[in-house]
């Protein structure tokens, strides 16, 4: 619980601290690989430059049930963007940053013999990936990324949705 408060804490820092630029909220859906799990996305965008952007957010992967199975995840990203502009409408960056993950993995053997299973932790990780927006006008973006957390948790994330300039 400590290191939660940490790391909230940090995210407000880096929100408060960003207050002078350009700024974009939304949200989404989501794909984690790690716990097979799918979810929402919540995150906002600081535009610090022309190209550079701090992409702040949160995701919760809501518990895939298979056999009785079930896996859940959140986590909580800083990502650099730089962007390039493709086309007027269209724009390709590549991300870079770090993420705190936490996750449950419950498995129900089934059997008298395999039992029950239960993985759950934390990690801190790097990002990597990319990532597109297309432009509908002057305040509204859909989005799209791929990212792999660098972790001991390792994992994929796609997500993709919909920006609001404020």
């Amino acid at each position: 619980m400590k290191k939660l408060k940490h790391v909230a804490l940090v995210f407000a820092m880096l929100i408060g601290g960003l207050s002078y630029a350009q700024i974009s909220v939304g949200g989404g859906l989501g794909f984690n690989d790690g716990v097979s799990a799918p979810g929402l996305l919540f995150k906002a965008e600081f535009n610090l430059m022309d190209n550079i952007d701090v992409s702040p957010s949160f995701s919760y992967f809501s518990g895939s049930r298979v056999a009785g199975d079930k896996n859940k995840s959140f986590e909580l990203d800083v990502n650099g963007h730089y962007k390039i502009e493709v086309m007027e409408e269209l724009v390709l960056y590549p991300l870079g940053g770090l993420n705190y993950s936490s996750y449950e993995k419950y498995f129900n053997g089934g059997v008298a013999t395999l039992g029950n299973y239960k993985d759950d932790g934390n990690a801190l990780g790097l990002n990597i990936g990319g990532g597109g927006q297309w432009v509908f006008s002057d305040s509204l973006r859909a989005f799209a990324e791929i990212k792999y957390v660098i972790s001991s948790f390792g994992h994929a994330v796609f997500g993709g949705g919909v920006l609001l300039q404020l």
